[in-house]
Parts: C-alpha cells; sequence; structure tokens
C-alpha cells in the first residue's frame, strides 16, 4: 500500500502522509471525485470538509457541504469540538461511536455538540478492503467476465434478479462486470467493479445472488474472481457494506476482506 497509485492528489487541501495514502481518504477521494475546503487532523483522527462530485451519493449544487471523518471516534470526537462551529454543514460520515464519545466530551468539557453530531446517525456501514490473493471457491470455474453490449445486456438482466437496487450500474463506463453461469445459461451471481480512475483502487458494488441460488457459495465464487483480476492492476480492492448484513460479511471475510473502518452516516 506504499506505491504512488495508494497516494491521494488534487483534493483541495494538503494533509500530512500518513493520511493522504490511507486507503479510504485514497480509494474515496478518486471514487467519488472528492474535493475538500478544510480538513482537521492528529495521529488517530482526520476531518475532512468536503463535497463529492460524482457517484449515486454527488452532492447537488447548492447543498451544504459534508463532513467525512476516519480514525478512531475519540479522536474524531475531540476534532469536531477543536474545529470550532459545524452547525452549516449537512451531511455526515464519521467512524461508529463518535456521536456517542462527542456528547461525553461535551458534557464533561461544558461545549455544545454541533447540530449535525444531534442527528441520529440511520445508515451503519462497514468500510472492507483486501489486498491478499483470495484461496479459490468451488464453481469459480462458471464464472465468466461480462463484456461487450451482449455481457452488459446480461449483467443488467442479473442485477434485476440479484440486486435490483445496487449502487453500481452497467453503464458507469469505466466498470467491470463478471457473472456465474448455471447449466441453463442463466447468471446466478453478479459482481461489479467500480474503476472511476486508472490506477485507484477498485470498488466492488451491486453484489448479488439470486434469491433461489443462495446459500451455495456462488457469491465468493464470483467476488473472489472479481478481487483477483482487481489485484492485477491495482494495490488493493474494496467495498462497502450495510453493517447489518450478516450474510454478506461472511462471504466477503471468506474471500479475504476485512473491516478497515466502522462508520455512522446522517443527512
Amino acid at each position: 500500500m506504499t506505491s504512488a497509485s495508494a497516494t491521494v492528489t488534487d483534493l483541495g487541501v494538503a494533509l500530512p502522509e500518513h493520511w493522504a495514502c490511507h486507503p479510504v481518504v485514497v480509494t474515496e477521494a478518486a471514487h467519488n471525485d472528492w474535493s475538500c475546503s478544510q480538513a482537521w487532523w492528529s495521529d488517530d483522527a482526520l476531518l475532512l470538509r468536503m463535497r463529492r462530485r460524482v457517484g449515486l451519493y454527488a452532492d447537488p449544487p447548492g447543498a451544504p457541504d459534508g463532513l467525512y471523518a476516519l480514525g478512531t471516534p475519540q479522536g474524531v470526537a475531540r476534532l469536531v469540538l477543536e474545529a470550532g462551529p459545524l452547525d452549516d454543514l449537512g451531511r455526515t460520515t464519521a467512524p461508529r461511536g463518535t456521536r456517542r464519545d462527542l456528547a461525553a466530551l461535551a458534557e464533561a468539557s461544558g461545549a455544545t455538540v454541533p447540530a449535525p453530531f444531534r442527528r441520529v446517525a440511520a445508515g451503519l456501514w462497514d468500510w472492507f478492503l483486501t489486498d491478499r490473493e483470495p484461496e479459490h471457491f468451488p464453481g469459480e470455474d462458471r464464472v465468466v467476465e461480462l463484456t461487450g453490449d451482449h455481457g452488459l445486456a446480461e449483467a443488467a438482466a442479473a442485477l434485476a434478479v440479484a440486486h435490483l437496487q445496487g449502487e453500481l450500474t452497467v453503464d458507469d463506463p469505466r466498470s467491470r462486470w463478471w457473472g456465474w453461469r448455471g447449466d441453463d445459461g442463466a447468471l446466478h451471481s453478479i459482481v461489479g467493479a467500480g474503476r472511476r480512475m486508472p490506477g485507484a483502487p477498485w470498488v466492488l458494488g451491486s453484489i448479488g445472488t439470486d434469491p433461489a441460488y443462495r446459500g451455495r457459495g456462488l457469491g465468493a465464487a464470483t467476488t473472489a474472481v472479481a478481487v483477483r483480476a482487481g489485484l492485477r492492476e491495482v494495490p488493493y480492492v474494496t467495498l462497502g457494506m450495510y453493517a447489518s448484513n450478516d450474510v454478506a460479511r461472511r462471504t466477503y471475510e471468506r474471500v479475504g476482506f476485512r473491516v478497515l473502518q466502522e462508520f455512522e452516516s446522517a443527512h
């Protein structure tokens, strides 16, 4: 994770190397085209006042800036209180437990919790990374990469059954897709990879299996093939997952993913 491709650039703010090379910052900045106007940091926490310029969660014109934080909940809570007024922010994404620690710190110091952090964190999700070659899983010989107009049409049809609400779509010009093909010729599991910038870490998305075929290891086989393809191009492969999805968690951990940051988000 120390190659040149694993260093963030063009954020709009200068960061110390520890944070400029952090996998979450490198990946999310590239994938969502971050634009940052302010940054605060310590050894154990980073705050970024920023906007997302592309993707499903891009900030529309006129929307307030957001705050993206990572590190320890205690460190982020301390930086939030030291940063000064933050009441004008819109969404916040911070390490899980930040609101708890912020409330305790504010009570102890007599400070006021900024308004964005008084909102309930409705989104709990985990940020996963792997930089290891996955083991081989039964059924990988049935996984095919889906290319060209016909392949992308197949991917779209599989998504309609396996993961209709997936964030990554087949019309993303730099996406790649893999599917597990059954004896009937149909695709029963699907995995996409977002690659918005050459050399940036891959973000897997829209991962799903036909409900009638779940529990057979199709998702692990398809994801493993996609991970190997990614690691041939970039230092690591990432994905995000709602924290409550225990079935998906077991699959990703089997393939070799590990949680690098637990997040809570509010809008």
